[in-house]
């Protein structure tokens, strides 16, 4: 877990600091505002554990900011209380004991209040691939209920030149309400209204369809000539996507720039029926 400290005094910071590295936290420190606020653009924290009255001002400067729970630590926990970027103040002198337990309830609350499942690796490698091509500032949202992930940004202009591993990137909306849409599945199916069939069979005449990797047993040059016919098919303006590719032969479609609506190998579970899913909705 890691863990911002702030604090003016050395002493308390490195002390607090040793004490929660001993519980295997990753420490960061900082003496002020200005190094907090430095080391929070640097890095993603867990939790900042912060001294109230800084030299350079109060934690409010950073905390309003943060995105990650934030600890405040005062001899007047009654100024700090009601500031809304602040999750618990605790007031002078703090026992160890009593902040170990308290970041830990703060963490899991938050994660608690999290929507959906943690992303696994390979979906957030698709997921964070495009976020680094989006400009900065751009307001994005992201929804993962089990299944699906849908990635929506607010976007001024087309999506030209915005290169992704795999999914179905498109625009929806019109005008003030036009968005980025990332869909990716997280079980290696297509979406159920999408054609799927396995990739060593015979290909329809569809423009739009999915080939199934599971257990496909190729040498590379097989599967680079597949690859060859999927990008020249989508260049043509056909919509063929790959879905569940052997780790081993990942790297041959990104030769071809042919993308996987999911690269996951693995399945995470059935698929719920019209009925379930609308009533989970």
């Amino acid at each position: 877990m890691k863990c911002l400290l702030v604090d003016d005094e050395p002493g308390i910071r490195e002390g607090l600091a040793m004490l929660l590295r001993r519980r295997g936290f990753e420490v960061t420190t900082a003496g002020d505002c200005a190094a907090a606020a430095a080391a929070l653009d640097a890095q993603n924290f867990d939790v900042v554990v912060t001294d109230w009255r800084l030299p350079d001002g109060t934690a409010v400067r950073f905390a309003a900011s943060c995105p990650c729970p934030v600890l405040a630590v005062s001899g007047h926990p009654e100024e700090v209380e009601q500031i809304g970027a602040i999750r618990e103040a605790l007031a002078k002198p703090v026992r160890p004991q009593q902040l170990l337990d308290r970041i830990a309830a703060c963490v899991q609350s938050d994660d608690a209040e999290a929507t959906g499942p943690e992303l696994a690796r390979d979906v957030r490698r698709v997921v964070d691939d495009v976020l680094a091509q989006l400009p900065e500032g751009t307001a994005v949202t992201c929804h993962d209920d089990g299944t699906f992930v849908v990635l929506r940004a607010k976007v001024q202009d087309g999506v030209g030149g915005i290169r992704h591993l795999g999914g179905d990137l498109r625009l929806v909306g019109e005008g003030d309400r036009r968005e980025l849409e990332l869909r990716l599945c997280r079980d290696g199916s297509a979406d159920p209204e999408t054609l799927v069939v396995p990739i060593g069979g015979s290909w329809p005449a569809d423009e739009e369809f999915a080939l199934d990797c599971t257990g496909v047993d190729a040498t590379e040059q097989t599967f680079s000539a597949w690859c060859e016919s999927v990008a020249k098919r989508n260049a043509a303006g056909g919509r063929i996507c790959l879905l569940n590719v052997p780790q081993e032969l990942e790297p041959i479609t990104a030769v071809w720039e042919t993308t996987h609506d999911m690269p996951m190998r693995g399945h995470v579970g059935p698929r719920l029926s019209a009925e379930l899913a609308e009533l989970w909705s």
